[in-house]
């Protein structure tokens, strides 16, 4: 069970999300902020400790709502701690909830963007409950609304692939592990980063379940990259 998972490793979450990335997390989660943020209602989605939200926060519309929804009360306690500290942050521009991304408290055609920063492979990543999710995310946005993440993939580079997944499989275990103390939870990060399905059948997901104009940015030599969709 992944709520479990991240409840346990909330505390250091954010620590080892820049050790692991050598500071290249901001950087990630910088180009999906970045990517427009139009429309009344915006969502990040699997927020986790916040920073993704408090980064579209910097350029919210005068007239947007931004909603950020989490499984885990662990990961939105340390995305609350981080509120008062953010000058973005208002009681009427945006809101953290509880809630499974399987089930989300929105009415049909709703949002307007959907975004979600390094967690949409645990949505999707032999999931058996994959296509719910993908089907959740296409119900709860507006016809020609936008859907944006930013995830780990596969870098066409040999050498380059060969470092990533050596990197996965070896260093976020081990480091992950001895930060947070729960190197189960960083087994299963590293291979689920190392074993992600490659661009173009991720894509292929996300046009099964009707999104269109689907596109891919490779970032970092590949080792990331920038999904986009239209309903």
């Amino acid at each position: 069970m992944l709520k479990p998972m991240f409840s346990t490793v909330a505390e250091t979450y954010d620590l080892c999300n820049k050790v692991l990335s050598l500071g290249l997390d901001k950087r990630w989660r910088n180009a999906c902020a970045k990517q427009p943020n139009n429309g009344p209602l915006i969502v990040d989605l699997c927020c986790g400790t916040g920073d993704l939200t408090f980064n579209l926060l910097k350029n919210l519309q005068q007239n947007s709502f931004l909603l950020s929804i989490d499984f885990s009360r662990e990961m939105l306690s340390k995305a609350l701690a981080k509120k008062s500290k953010n000058q973005y942050a208002t009681k009427d521009n945006f809101a953290f909830v509880i809630a499974d991304a399987a089930h989300l408290p929105l009415k049909h055609d709703s949002a307007d963007t959907i975004k979600i920063s390094m967690a949409f492979r645990n949505l999707i990543y032999k999931n058996p409950n994959a296509h719910a999710y993908l089907k959740e995310i296409y119900r709860t946005l507006k016809q020609n609304g936008k859907f944006a993440t930013i995830e780990t993939s596969q870098p066409k580079n040999r050498l380059v692939r060969r470092f990533f997944r050596f990197h996965c499989l070896r260093i976020v275990p081990l480091v992950g592990g001895w930060v947070s103390g729960q190197k189960p939870a960083y087994q299963y990060l590293g291979k689920s980063a190392a074993n992600f399905p490659v661009p173009k059948d991720v894509l292929s997901m996300l046009k099964e379940t009707g999104f269109t104009e689907t596109s891919f940015k490779p970032l970092s030599f590949g080792i990331v990259g920038l999904y986009m969709a239209t309903k």
